[in-house]
């Protein structure tokens, strides 16, 4: 699903579940994505704990924090630019 703001394309979906990454320019951007999701798939969405004001906007909307992952890598890591909601296979 692609949901396009004023004709400029400032996110991508690739669903919303456990095992499918979102991408947006800000966090309104991903705001928008999760506010427009019919249902979430599997287990829910990740949201990264790092990016707290993405998290609270969720749990003010009502959506509960169900497990807490951390993000673990071998090697370096660079965070992607921009908002993000990755996915398992990420």
């Amino acid at each position: 699903m692609d949901v396009d703001n004023s004709f400029r394309n400032s996110k991508l979906q690739f669903g919303m579940a456990f095992f499918n990454h979102s991408v947006g320019l800000t966090n309104d951007d991903l705001k928008a994505l999760i506010a427009s999701a019919v249902s979430y798939g599997g287990p829910g969405i990740l949201i990264p704990t790092r990016n707290t004001q993405l998290l609270r906007w969720c749990l003010d909307k009502g959506l509960k924090l169900v497990q807490q992952l951390n993000l673990m890598t071998g090697g370096m890591y660079n965070e992607p630019a921009g908002a993000h909601m990755p996915s398992i296979p990420y």
